[in-house]
């Protein structure tokens, strides 16, 4: 009970942080100290509520879903949306000491294999869909990450704080008799590859990072009120216009799946709420494969003018930057460019 007053206190500084952003957007311009003292309250609402979700998942095995009924009203979805990809598909779980994990591979599996992760809160359906037009060169494998919405062990028991998910990934590369590979990797699950690259780094082969965490981030205070205004209004007003709210901040382009999704997350789903751990050199002193990184100065977590300079300070091997436009969440046009860029970076690093 005792971590119950300042959560919910914290909740309260937001809603009237929110509320003032309100009143000055939408009914009167309130003066500047006005917009201050709603920024401070959302920044340190934001913060509490953080640390207070981190605190609860990090000492209870958490079920991730709402409940029974919601977890099927995802895994449809997630059965729905990995159909449509219209490929070639092979399904199979393997077990790890954090528990069973649910590997799918899109595409011919005779072709080079590359092993790709997709972002926090995600699915591997929705993955694989960025990265289609890889298919045509590579079998990508695609595991869902454990404690996130898809079809791996439904209890959020991997630590971001320590090296849980390079140890996860060792062992699901283990399972399948994987010694080294090209890893393709975006967002989140950039840095849980950098875990990998920490623990272990000879298994991976060269890395591609798109829109990348465990770099740099953007401005706390930018991504808390870009964010935190548009899931405030979804979560006490579900609709169609609150919800595209949420997608204006990270969706490069509309898109009917990615808006199914998104409601089905925020409905069903308890979100992955701690950061993504952001690495040092020393840290990633043993990792000297070949990197293509690629970075937006539109993305509102991680924007190119944090990511590059501080990618040149941690990385020692070689790296290829590469600047796109749009959003968090590349539009399928630059997601064309990327996936070219892939098979280019491959064939430069034989």
């Amino acid at each position: 009970m005792k971590h119950k007053a300042p959560f919910f206190g914290s909740i309260a500084m937001v809603v009237v942080a929110g509320s003032i952003a309100l009143i000055d957007h939408f009914v009167i311009d309130l003066p500047d100290i006005a917009t201050v003292v709603a920024g401070i309250f959302m920044m340190v609402g934001m913060v509490i509520i953080v640390y207070s979700t981190a605190r609860t998942l990090l000492h209870k095995k958490t079920f991730v879903y709402k409940n029974q009924e919601s977890m099927e009203q995802i895994l449809s979805f997630y059965d729905r949306s990995l159909a449509s990809l219209q490929v070639d598909i092979e399904e199979e779980y393997v077990q790890t000491s954090f528990g069973k994990t649910h590997v799918v591979y899109a595409g011919d599996r005779t072709k080079k294999p590359l092993f790709t992760l997709h972002g926090g809160n995600g699915i591997a359906p929705l993955n694989i869909r960025l990265f289609l037009p890889l298919l045509s060169d590579y079998c990508l494998i695609s595991p869902d990450v454990i404690g996130m919405p898809g079809k791996s062990e439904p209890f959020r028991n991997l630590s971001t704080k320590g090296d849980d998910y390079g140890t996860w990934i060792t062992e699901i590369l283990d399972a399948l008799q994987i010694d080294r590979v090209m890893f393709v990797v975006s967002s989140y699950s950039c840095a849980m590859m950098l875990s990998l690259a920490k623990v272990h780094p000879d298994r991976i082969s060269k890395a591609v990072l798109l829109v990348p965490s465990g770099i740099a981030h953007g401005p706390m205070h930018k991504i808390m009120w870009d964010m935190a205004i548009p899931f405030m209004k979804y979560y006490f007003r579900p609709s169609r216009k609150a919800l595209q709210g949420i997608m204006d901040t990270m969706v490069s382009e509309g898109d009917d799946m990615w808006r199914e999704f998104l409601d089905l997350m925020m409905t069903c789903y308890k979100m992955e709420m701690r950061p993504p751990r952001e690495f040092t050199k020393a840290e990633l002193s043993g990792f000297n494969s070949p990197i293509l990184l690629i970075a937006s100065s539109e993305d509102v977590f991680f924007p190119d003018n944090k990511v590059f300079p501080r990618a040149d300070q941690i990385f020692p091997g070689p790296i290829r930057k590469m600047r796109i436009s749009g959003k968090h969440l590349p539009s399928a046009r630059t997601m064309a460019d990327v996936c070219k860029a892939i098979v280019a970076f491959d064939a430069e690093h034989k």
